[in-house]
């Protein structure tokens, strides 16, 4: 035996009578503006996905294109190290573990700047031949 599928739902009005439609006065103050609230569960259930999640994770969002060009990289290098050293120099209200934090940067920054110079004279070998 087959059943077929069932339609329910309204077809059409037959009676319509004025008195039956909603009126709204014609003065006085207006209603407040209807705001759907944002849900944690929407954030939930509609998460990105990873691959778009991912490069917001890897790209810093103040990213500036000038850092791509070396000279300016070996620059703005240079003087983060430069600030390092200095704060772990200076003793005005850090603690130990603060300088030591510091100098640690600022050792690294220099360990990287010293590859970044064998790199370069490496480079300049290989383009004299």
């Amino acid at each position: 035996m087959r059943i077929k599928g069932l339609d329910i739902g309204v077809e059409s009005v037959s009676r319509l009578q004025v008195e039956d439609e909603v009126h709204l006065p014609a003065e006085g103050r207006l209603a407040p503006a209807f705001l759907p609230e944002y849900r944690a569960l929407d954030s939930i259930l509609n998460r990105p996905s990873l691959d778009e999640r991912l490069p917001d994770l890897l790209l810093p969002q103040g990213l500036d294109p000038d850092l791509l060009e070396p000279a300016v990289l070996s620059r703005t290098r240079e003087a983060a190290a430069a600030l390092f050293r200095e704060l772990s120099r200076a003793g005005s209200g850090r603690s130990s573990e603060d300088r030591r934090a510091f100098a640690a940067a600022g050792d690294l920054l220099a360990e990287d700047m010293g590859l970044d110079e064998e790199v370069r004279a490496a480079l300049a070998l290989l383009l004299r031949g």
